[in-house]
């Protein structure tokens, strides 16, 4: 069905290409692999690159947090409503405290905060990983951080243990498992922590948001000034503001270019060799079959397409080849690099693939026109006049 709608040339190449099987496979081999780095490569900057924004815009979405040296009063929630001109405005109290995750015969240090659930919707934004809603805990019912759930096999409706300094315990039913990717966290509400702990939650962490007027405020230094002056009251102990945490881990993902840049030279250098080598094996045991074309009248372009249609055609098998690979090959990696505090959203923007196929066919037509010179060399005489 296809052997007759091919023109002589194509089938020519056809022949070729299965006629020296090795050479087949040891280009598809490295062309694949060429590709693979390069899914690699942009799918580690695809997994990391976004993580600050993904957290501090879409997950944790309040502007400003607070640590308080003691329990939130009257007195400092007066001086937050006295700040509203400065660009203070919806705050809520949490309690936020270290406890230990315990499993059977291991031990994990999270953070446990305990809000009010509907008081939380504008500071916090539950949902799972595919986008899906998350309804904060009721009592005796807690949500965890994804990372925490695949790390230890913990699933919706199981029970877990947390314990505090103090070696009390509590135990709770989870109820959802929500994206997370900076550091671990447990939420409960605070009607859990009376049931449970038989006290009041100390509530030393205030999560703020910024007006509308400040969040618009051409400068961007709305959020900086207040922190300033708030750090200037005796209750507070600290400042986060999430837009210049969010900045800083932005910086330093940069770095990740770098490393990107060098799995691309990488590639390249693969592609090069493997392509390069071949090539030219590939013509030097052909030079009386090349040289007999160019005196059956071959022009130069056409006799360049003889030869390098073939690295054309295996180069995008090997491409093929090499986009199935480079998932898996990225799985591999990224589950090699874990951190403890940060989670890495595994994923490979379509783009990614695109860009890696292009730059794979984009090395081989520059091996191909490197090569061209090459087929210009052969003599014809001398090729047809000598003995094999």
């Amino acid at each position: 069905f296809l052997w007759k709608r091919l023109g002589f040339l194509r089938k020519v190449s056809l022949r070729n290409i299965f006629r020296y099987k090795k050479r087949l496979f040891m280009m598809v081999v490295g062309i694949s692999g060429c590709t693979a780095l390069l899914v690699t490569g942009f799918g580690i900057r695809d997994s990391i690159a976004d993580v600050a924004e993904k957290q501090y815009q879409e997950i944790q979405t309040f502007d400003i947090g607070i640590s308080l040296k003691e329990n939130v009063d009257e007195a400092f929630l007066e001086a937050l409503d006295a700040r509203k001109s400065m660009g203070a405005g919806a705050y809520t109290c949490v309690m936020e405290k270290n406890m230990d995750f315990v499993t059977d015969g291991e031990v994990k240090s999270v953070y446990l905060v305990a809000g009010e659930g509907e008081e939380m919707k504008p500071f916090l934004n539950l949902h799972t990983t595919k986008g899906e809603a998350v309804a904060y805990p009721g009592t005796g019912d807690a949500v965890i951080s994804h990372r925490l759930a695949e790390d230890y096999h913990v699933r919706v409706g199981d029970r877990i243990t947390l314990r505090d300094e103090e070696m009390r315990t509590l135990e709770v039913y989870v109820t959802g498992i929500y994206e997370n990717y900076i550091y671990n966290y447990v939420h409960i509400s605070q009607d859990t922590w009376r049931e449970l702990a038989g006290e009041e939650p100390e509530k030393k962490t205030v999560y703020l948001n910024l007006t509308e007027e400040a969040k618009t405020d051409v400068t961007g230094n709305s959020s900086y000034e207040l922190a300033g002056d708030l750090m200037k009251l005796g209750q507070v102990s600290n400042v986060t503001v999430n837009a210049d945490f969010m900045e800083r881990i932005g910086n330093m993902m940069k770095s990740l270019d770098i490393i990107v840049a060098v799995v691309i030279l990488c590639a390249a250098g693969l592609a090069f060799i493997v392509l390069y080598n071949l090539t030219n094996i590939n013509i030097t045991e052909r030079v009386r079959e090349i040289a007999t074309i160019k005196v059956l009248g071959f022009y130069k372009k056409e006799t360049a397409a003889y030869v390098f249609r073939e690295n054309t055609m295996l180069t995008m098998l090997g491409m093929a080849a090499g986009l199935g690979l480079g998932y898996f090959l990225h799985n591999f990696v990224m589950n090699e690099i874990r951190i403890d505090m940060i989670s890495f959203d595994i994923y490979i923007r379509p783009v990614s693939y695109l860009y890696s196929g292009l730059l794979t066919m984009v090395f081989a037509w520059c091996v191909n026109r490197a090569m061209g010179g090459r087929l210009e060399e052969i003599s014809m005489t001398e090729s047809l006049k000598s003995v094999d």
